[in-house]
């Protein structure tokens, strides 16, 4: 199975920051519309604990996985139903395999930017599109270090508890062009309870327990793709980091403008793969899940 998600390069980040805060522009009718924030500042930071390896090559090895980043996003309304996204971020990553056979970098990152366009044309429907790109920051190549990504993403509300959402999401460069829908509904069963089956976006089941402190059991995606230097024992080699998680998030809002999330969960297993430049002659590792914790949060203004 392949999973996308958040974080961070499943989507811009612009648009990971808006769906946490339940953003205006996306919000099912369940109470008035709230003040229009047109900026917004987020971050994250996933630590995944070492795991073993079950690839019998590697059986003496483990892996190690940290992911920050952080994203600022400008919304622009030229009309009361649609507008433009701007959007700046930042990604790094830590991929450390014990005596990795393949190549010895271990810390990777990305510079994002993104541009997008939203509108509530047609009746009952929010549509969404996205472009971004990310760039490395140790090797500036607009075709060999380069990932570029396009999201479409239509939210249906069908009444004023369940919302239909619809789209995909394509990534092209580092010699792969790929493909993943966006498919699920948000349902709203009562006042404190919200269930978000939304894949590869957000799926998860929220109860609030206050007005301002929200208890969450979520699943979390977290994938990376790569190319590491010239100079490694397997030259200009491309990685992929895949694995998924449940989770128990605990999420703090003390106002329609500021989210804080600590989270704590344990991985699947996992596939660590390594192919050569051209993205052949490819090696598995897989691997044992693990546990991981984190922080996120979101600022509006």
């Amino acid at each position: 199975m392949k999973f996308w998600l958040s974080l961070l390069l499943a989507l811009p980040l612009v648009l990971l920051a808006q769906d946490d805060l339940n953003y205006p522009l996306f919000e099912l009718e369940t109470e008035a519309p709230p003040p229009f924030y047109p900026f917004s500042i987020s971050g994250q930071y996933v630590n995944v604990s070492k795991a073993d390896f079950r690839t019998s090559e590697v059986a003496d090895s483990n892996l190690r996985y940290i992911q920050s980043d952080i994203a600022f996003a400008y919304t622009y309304p030229y009309n009361l139903i649609s507008g433009l996204i701007f959007g700046a971020g930042w990604v790094g990553t830590t991929v450390d395999m014990k005596d990795n056979p393949q190549f010895d970098e271990t810390e990777f990152n990305y510079i994002n930017l993104s541009i997008g366009a939203f509108t509530k044309a047609v009746p009952d429907w929010t549509w969404t599109v996205t472009v971004a790109a990310f760039f490395d920051t140790e090797q500036f190549s607009l075709v060999d270090y380069t990932l570029y990504q396009g999201v479409l993403w239509g939210k249906y509300s069908l009444c004023s508890f369940v919302e239909i959402d619809l789209g995909l999401i394509l990534e092209v460069g580092l010699k792969k062009d790929k493909v993943w829908p966006i498919f699920g509904f948000i349902y709203l069963p009562s006042e404190n309870w919200r269930i978000n089956m939304v894949y590869p976006i957000n799926v998860a089941v929220e109860y609030d327990w206050t007005s301002c402190l929200t208890l969450a059991g979520s699943i979390r995606f977290l994938r990376n793709r790569h190319r590491v230097g010239c100079d490694q024992p397997n030259p200009q080699a491309i990685f992929e980091y895949e694995t998924a998680g449940a989770e128990f998030d605990l999420v703090y809002k003390p106002a329609r403008w500021a989210l804080l999330k600590a989270f704590v969960g344990h991985t699947f297993d996992g596939d660590f793969k390594v192919s050569n430049r051209n993205d052949k002659d490819t090696i598995h590792y897989k691997f044992e899940g693990s546990s991981y914790a984190g922080i996120s949060g979101v600022l509006s203004f």
